[in-house]
């Protein structure tokens, strides 16, 4: 990453496929209700902890009808971004050396979250070769241990991977019967061809369900995002919004409460036209020589090169000084190193000359 800033910022052109987040702008009805806030002198200061009750409202009601299920407000925080909101429950729930089972490949910022409350984060590997489905046996194996939290990323980052109905059923049923709280990240659950299956529709209690506003409506910067969860786990949660943070500014939350009542059809159009770049992604990298599971969500292609001893790290600083690409390596998101993470959201048209590139470089590695 310090690389290609530094390329870029001396004027090279850079193809990049390592930035993990939508390419699309903010809503112009969005920012008008961010301007607004401001011309009606909205903005009085500090605010509740949980959020402003308008939007975990209006969250509540959304989730209600989409999930076919009953939501209550207080069940819902608004926190700054979907890293605190996985930070924050960790943080409230695990204790030194308890133990979080995270399936592989996934999402570092799980593993560091664990590591800085010093928990102790255990992988659950999974394969390309099983079409990165997480083996029941195993998963059983390790909460019949004890394990106070399992993640779960559906649709997944780096894979593109959504977990099927029976199977996510399946595991939420283990975690249950282990008294174990499941942590599901579903923030890429707008990028699907098809529905994804949702913590909200199981019925359970132990549970924490986390979203944003930053994949869906492009508000990144924003740091927007929420969680829902019991009224007993939130009353525990809110507690280390409020000691860290205090609130989300007002503002934030009032242009999000704008993104969902007016703002979702142009997000989603804007979604479906990322999701038809990432066919095309696949379309390109079955032309060169690696493997990939297509994906059936999110954003993100996790190939595997077709080369012995293949070092992706390596390969990745190889990649931007020779070809001027860049990727992030597979070694970010577990014990990948033959693997690489391609995240869609570039221009369609550098899509091809860019994989073309790839498969060039990877030819030459020796």
């Amino acid at each position: 990453m310090e690389l290609t800033l530094r390329l870029t910022s001396q004027g090279e052109k850079v193809t990049r496929f390592e930035i993990g987040e939508p390419n699309f702008p903010a809503s112009p009805q969005v920012i008008r209700g961010l301007t607004d806030t401001f011309r009606k002198n909205r903005i009085v200061g500090y605010g509740p902890a949980a959020g402003i009750p308008e939007l975990r409202k209006a969250l509540a009601d959304e989730l209600s009808i989409e999930h076919e299920t009953e939501i209550d407000p207080d069940q819902i925080l608004i926190t700054p971004g979907g890293r605190f909101a996985i930070f924050a429950t960790i943080a409230a729930f695990v204790s030194e050396s308890a133990r979080v089972l995270i399936p592989e490949p996934s999402w570092p910022a799980y593993e560091e979250c664990v590591d800085f409350i010093k928990g102790r984060a255990i992988p659950l590997n999974t394969t390309l070769d099983d079409r990165w489905e997480i083996d029941l046996g195993r998963l059983e194996s390790e909460l019949r241990n004890g394990v106070r939290i399992l993640i779960l990323n559906t649709p997944n980052n780096p894979t593109g991977k959504v977990i099927g109905e029976g199977k996510f059923r399946e595991i939420v049923e283990l975690a249950q019967r282990y008294d174990t709280l499941v942590l599901s990240d579903e923030v890429y659950d707008r990028y699907v061809h098809a529905k994804a299956p949702s913590i909200l529709e199981r019925g359970v209690q132990n549970f924490v369900y986390v979203n944003s506003f930053s994949k869906q409506f492009s508000l990144t910067g924003w740091r927007i995002a929420y969680l829902v969860t019991t009224k007993e786990k939130a009353l525990r949660i809110r507690r280390v919004i409020q000691t860290l943070v205090t609130c989300v500014p007002e503002f934030t939350q009032r242009a999000a409460l704008v993104a969902i009542r007016k703002g979702r059809s142009e997000a989603q159009r804007n979604v479906n036209a990322i999701l038809k770049k990432v066919e095309l992604t696949c379309q390109e990298l079955s032309k060169i020589d690696v493997s990939f599971y297509k994906p059936d969500g999110a954003f993100y292609v996790f190939p595997r090169a077709n080369r012995p001893n293949f070092d992706s790290v390596k390969f990745a600083k190889q990649l931007l000084e020779q070809y001027r690409v860049s990727i992030s390596p597979g070694q970010a998101f577990g014990d990948y190193p033959e693997f690489f993470r391609l995240a869609v959201s570039l221009p369609a048209a550098q899509i091809p000359g860019a994989i073309s590139k790839i498969g060039r470089a990877i030819d030459s590695w020796s």
